[in-house]
């Protein structure tokens, strides 16, 4: 997962999660901020993306790029007072397996001067 540990509140924000699924197939791609999802991608749904009102959390849709090794959402401009927290990716796999990774980051968003 790649996010930046400062955010400019002036501008977007990316975060990049890129994965190998390994020969098994993709089930969903989760995005999380404090543990609340806000986005998810499942390719074999319809629609196969979802997205949850989160506090703090305002995406860019049409920069949100998602497929079958990574999942790129982008963050409009967050705020200082609700945008900084920990923000966290979660691929899972489809039957049998069911396997599931995550990572998080931590981010904070800068002041304004």
């Amino acid at each position: 997962m790649e996010a930046p540990a400062v955010a400019d509140p002036r501008t977007d924000t990316t975060l990049d999660c890129q994965f190998d699924m390994g020969g098994e197939e993709l089930y969903a791609v989760k995005w999380y901020k404090d543990d609340q999802e806000f986005f998810r991608y499942a390719p074999g749904h319809n629609p196969d993306t979802t997205t949850f009102p989160v506090e703090g959390v305002r995406l860019a849709s049409t920069l949100t790029d998602c497929g079958i090794d990574h999942c790129r959402v982008t963050l409009h401009q967050p705020s200082r007072e609700h945008g900084a927290g920990a923000y966290r990716c979660e691929v899972s796999s489809e039957a049998p397996a069911f396997r599931l990774a995550s990572q998080t980051r931590k981010i904070v968003v800068a002041g304004e001067r």
